[in-house]
């Protein structure tokens, strides 16, 4: 499985890839869900169906794909310039999740403890779940990007439902779970681009290294 080894390889050792999303990247090589990026020449992106379902918005429109060291180290920097030491052993984007350049990435938190979460375009920084079958679940709900509805209203049901069905399928048949019909039901409690407080430890962590960031 050259596409689901060559990303498990990109991940450093602090943040291993879950055995969850190895299972995901063999389900979708397999199945040929994936297309060669235009950005980055000899990479593929893992996709939920086929490229044309993707354009017909048959599926969620999620690219998966693990930046490099050097990616990572760049996109990292972007937000928190250079105040995080090795940012790229904390924090490695692996999907782009909206055409707004929002996207999901590891994050190792300061307990040592490896996260999923969201870094939006706009500036909304969130939890995605609290483990990577919460995540592979809220990918299964149906929203045309996990950013835009799925985010901005939670306790909505996708407004034009993905039907996601191979990907579904699969899902439900490899680790018999059930798929909810909302976010809420995944995510809980999670800020907006415009709070100033919150008990999510991402939106904490960002704002804290952000703060860092312009004091130095």
């Amino acid at each position: 499985m050259e596409y689901a080894k060559k990303m498990a390889d990109r991940m450093p050792a602090a943040i291993p890839l879950p055995e969850e999303f190895l299972t995901l990247f063999e389900w979708m090589e397999t199945n040929d869900f994936v297309m060669p990026s235009g950005a980055y020449v000899g990479d593929n992106l893992g996709l939920l169906g086929t490229n044309d379902d993707v354009q017909s918005e048959c599926v969620t429109a999620i690219l998966f794909r693990i930046a490099t060291p050097g990616q990572a180290r760049e996109f990292g920097e972007g937000w928190f310039g250079d105040v995080v030491p090795d940012i790229e052993h904390r924090l490695v984007p692996f999907a782009r999740t909206g055409g707004d350049g929002s996207y999901a990435a590891f994050w190792l938190d300061d307990e040592g403890y490896r996260q999923i979460v969201h870094l939006g375009s706009e500036g909304l920084v969130c939890l995605l779940g609290r483990t990577p079958l919460d995540f592979l679940r809220l990918l299964a709900i149906g929203y045309q990007e996990i950013s835009g509805d799925c985010l901005g209203f939670p306790d909505e049901p996708p407004a034009e439902a993905c039907g996601n069905s191979a990907y579904r399928a699969w899902l439900a048949d490899r680790y018999g779970v059930t798929i909810p019909e909302r976010a809420r039901e995944i995510l809980g409690d999670f800020p907006n681009e415009e709070v100033e407080i919150s008990d999510d430890p991402f939106w904490q962590w960002v704002r804290k290294t952000q703060d860092e960031r312009d004091r130095a």
